[in-house]
């Protein structure tokens, strides 16, 4: 055993960074018996993502002292906090931090302060603590800190914290009925034990244990179903979060404003940046809250219904897509998963289809001077999903709008590259809105039937041949404005009161398809201008979009349907913000996919 009596920053940080390399090693098995707050099995995936860029941190760029770098780690670590798990433990690094001050070298004396600074903090975090949880194992890891303050050897005081925390990993089923009636510990008490472990693991070894799976996020596909059938559905749809940076932030006055939207709340940070976690049914009404408090960063909101679902489908494929596609089906009765598309009305930042109705995005382009620009999602948002989905679904397709007009596809394949021990196929799908709507749509039906990862990505090309998208512009200004349409022709389409049908061809670049002079009836134009690209030997499937424009999407529908007669399905639904930018308000798009039967 070393006979250190202190250890500086640096060292400290490479414990820590053993403690995560352990965690990760281990992160699937945290999935598998995550039961609380929500059995959506995905706790060891947040830590994964909270803690793995702590891994990365340039430490030649900080000196030794432990408040230094516990700083420089928990400023790191509210940045990626994801999920009630990943969120609590990024708080008890800021209360380390917070506690830190002058310390350039943890003693015994040290120790004791930090671990009980960290509890309390995340303590204070949380709006309803629950018994038999972390926040119940940081407390006798910080009992245990200071029953061995007398000690001066920091490894044994480490290893009786570890042993400790051990014990009461151990009895957190006897604390929850939950997690004794699932036969399992509490999931974020085990990664954080997993962490403790790392850490003794370094300051009695001078290595890293597991440190191969820092060099990659490689997946064994681990079976990590949980027999979820006996427990309650979650409480509320949506775990939402976001980081408001501002200056003197009150965290308990944003607790206090949010209180009432939910539950599993924590909000944890510092006067100047903090992170927002809860699960609620309105993400919109959290973020338009946070918003009075500064300026919202990484914001999300994962379905957690959609999330408890998906793990029962471990023999089934994934079909994952972009907020781009605008689609007509229920997402808990499909294996479709959306990475969603961000867009900005200057430095306010909305997530595309969860921060605003569709009403509020059109009524808020309208009105406001300031154009919005759309954002792809990042890598991280596709690493998150995959890394989630490879836990519960045999393998994943994903099938996005045209790389001619996004980087989301590019996106997705950077992510697939960092995932190399799990079947993922990224697919153009060359169309958006309903056109890429009608190809998702089919491409899960089709995957529900054959259930051959390599024959549906076939037959998903097959669909893209025979699926088309037109949209009809009512006002061209916010194709100006969004610089898809040249200034002079468009004010002089404008002038003209031409109206131009947009169309995208087989290399996903959008083209102009056809033109109505003037905006009456555009509903009827569309339906004649559609009805002309029917062939009567075939039938159709069919889906509208139209932006603020429901009553003449109804309209168009009828008139399809009472001009050709066969249509085998046709739905409604808005037009999202991905081509809603370019399109405006009043605008039609209509999906056609031929149907060829095999």
């Amino acid at each position: 055993m070393s006979d250190k009596t202190t250890i500086d920053g640096k060292q400290f940080y490479d414990a820590l960074v053993s403690g995560i390399s352990n965690l990760i090693a281990n992160h699937e098995h945290l999935n598998k018996i995550n039961v609380f707050p929500v059995p959506d099995g995905d706790t060891g995936t947040n830590l994964l993502f909270t803690l793995k860029p702590i891994t990365t941190i340039e430490i030649n760029h900080f000196s030794n002292s432990f408040s230094e770098a516990i700083n420089k780690i928990s400023d790191t670590a509210i940045d990626s906090a994801r999920g009630n798990s990943g969120t609590i433990m990024a708080q008890y690094f800021v209360g380390m931090a917070e506690a830190s001050e002058n310390i350039t070298r943890l003693d015994s004396d040290a120790i004791a302060k930090i671990f009980q600074a960290g509890y309390d903090s995340a303590l204070g975090a949380m709006s309803k603590p629950k018994e038999g949880t972390v926040i119940t194992v940081m407390r006798e890891a910080a009992l245990a800190a200071q029953e061995n303050i007398a000690k001066n050897n920091i490894a044994e005081i480490l290893k009786n914290i570890y042993e400790s925390s051990v014990k009461a990993l151990n009895r957190t089923p006897e604390q929850m009925q939950l997690l004794k009636d699932s036969g399992v510990v509490d999931a974020g008490a085990q990664g954080y034990v997993n962490i403790l472990e790392g850490i003794v693991y370094f300051i009695e070894n001078n290595r890293m244990i597991n440190e191969k799976v820092l060099e990659s996020l490689s997946l064994d596909n681990t079976d990590t179903n949980i027999n979820t059938h006996n427990h309650d559905k979650p409480k509320f749809q949506f775990c939402t979060e976001c980081i408001i940076n501002g200056e003197q932030i009150s965290r308990k006055g944003v607790k206090d404003r949010l209180n009432s939207l939910g539950d599993s709340l924590i909000i944890a940070g510092t006067k100047s940046k903090v992170k927002i976690h809860i699960h609620t049914d309105s993400p919109d009404m959290v973020f338009k809250e946070c918003t009075s408090y500064g300026k919202l960063s990484n914001q999300k909101a994962d379905d957690m219904f959609k999330q408890v679902e998906s793990i029962h489908n471990k023999d089934a494929i994934a079909i994952v897509t972009d907020s781009g596609c605008d689609i007509a089906v229920n997402p808990h009765d499909s294996n479709i998963h959306i990475v969603n598309v961000k867009y900005s009305f200057g430095d306010k930042e909305y997530i595309d289809k969860i921060s605003q109705t569709s009403e509020q995005f059109y009524n808020e382009l309208k009105n406001n001077p300031i154009h919005p620009k759309t954002s792809q999602p990042a890598i991280g948002d596709f690493l998150n999903k995959f890394e989630y989905l490879s836990s519960h679904y045999k393998s994943i397709i994903s099938i996005h709008i045209p790389e001619k007009l996004s980087g989301t596809i590019q996106s997705c394949k950077n992510a697939i590259r960092k995932i190399p021990d799990f079947k993922i196929t990224s697919i153009d799908s060359l169309s958006a809105s309903v056109g890429l709507g009608l190809i998702v749509k089919s491409a899960d039906e089709i995957a529900r039937k054959i259930n051959d990862h390599d024959k549906v990505v076939k037959k998903i090309n097959d669909l893209i041949d025979n699926t088309e998208i037109f949209l009809a512009i009512k006002d061209v200004n916010y194709a100006i404005k969004g610089g898809r349409v040249p200034k002079l022709q468009g004010t002089i389409v404008d002038y003209l009161n031409i109206k131009p049908i947009l169309t995208t061809n087989n290399k996903g670049n959008l083209k102009l398809a056809g033109a109505f002079w003037g905006s009456k009836n555009l509903n009827k134009k569309m339906g004649k201008f559609i009805l002309k690209k029917l062939e009567k030997n075939y039938h159709y499937k069919i889906s509208i979009a139209h932006s603020n424009a429901e009553n003449e999407g109804h309209e168009l529908i009828s008139y399809l349907q009472d001009h050709f007669n066969n249509i085998d399905d046709i739905d409604l639904v808005d037009l999202g913000s991905a081509l809603g930018v370019h399109s405006g308000p009043g605008a039609l798009g209509v999906g056609l996919q031929k149907v060829i039967n095999d």
